[in-house]
């Protein structure tokens, strides 16, 4: 192993075992009769409504970084998820986004592939809370059968400033997107919804405002802290 392996190694052994130390004393105080998350003194904690909290050299070791949220301007660029449900000579596939996500489009938008956007449907909007994108495919893609699916990429101009967050800043779960807000002096695990982006930024249409504050590394450390804390230790309420 070369010494510069070595060396990240060891430092990452020591990082868990002084997180593991933390949450310990958290267990050691949980069972001296504290009947909520979060109330173990100096010990890594979690309370439902404030969030994930450490001590002060657990954050210091764990390189918490954060940047303030703000409006920027943006070229949007959507990934979309399309599904065949027509084949033949004009074979169309469907796209089902958020009414946000569909802003600014229109008719005639072509995707990097080469798919156009022929139609947007919002008359299930009321219903489903989505907008209905209808492409035609190009030829690449004309043989593709019924309830085939794939990624099309849409790219417009930048528009009107949109608050936005850096990609790192994101948490896909099996329950949703999230971003860390700092709500001091605790990390508070947040949903949100995500709308264009493009290399470096992500729209946030809902979820957060202005000036608030947001963690962007290291993301999936606080989220495996937060599970250590809620799920694995017997501390669900």
């Amino acid at each position: 192993m070369s010494p510069a392996r070595l060396i990240h190694l060891t430092g990452s052994l020591a990082l868990a075992a002084l997180i593991a130390g933390c949450e310990k004393h958290h267990d050691d105080h949980d069972h001296e009769g504290h009947s909520e998350h979060g109330e173990a003194g100096e010990g890594a904690s979690f309370k439902e409504g404030l969030g994930l909290q450490f001590p002060p050299e657990v954050v210091a070791a764990l390189g918490v970084r954060t940047v303030e949220v703000e409006k920027r301007s943006l070229a949007r660029t959507l990934s979309l998820t399309a599904q065949v449900f027509s084949t033949g000579q004009s074979p169309r596939a469907l796209s089902l986004v958020s009414p946000a996500q569909a802003e600014g489009l229109k008719p005639g938008l072509k995707t990097t592939g080469g798919a156009e956007l022929v139609a947007i449907s919002r008359t299930a909007q009321k219903a489903t809370g989505q907008v209905e994108l209808i492409f035609s495919l190009p030829d690449a893609l004309s043989a593709s059968d019924l309830g085939d699916t794939f990624t099309l990429s849409l790219t417009l101009a930048a528009d009107s400033p949109a608050l936005t967050v850096p990609r790192s800043a994101l948490l896909d779960t099996a329950t949703g997107t999230f971003v860390y807000v700092v709500n001091s002096p605790a990390y508070l695990r947040t949903p949100v919804t995500v709308g264009a982006s493009d290399a470096d930024l992500i729209e946030i249409t809902d979820g957060l405002y202005a000036g608030d504050t947001v963690v962007t590394a290291p993301v999936n450390q606080l989220w495996l802290s937060e599970l250590r804390l809620t799920k694995g230790g017997g501390h669900s309420h």
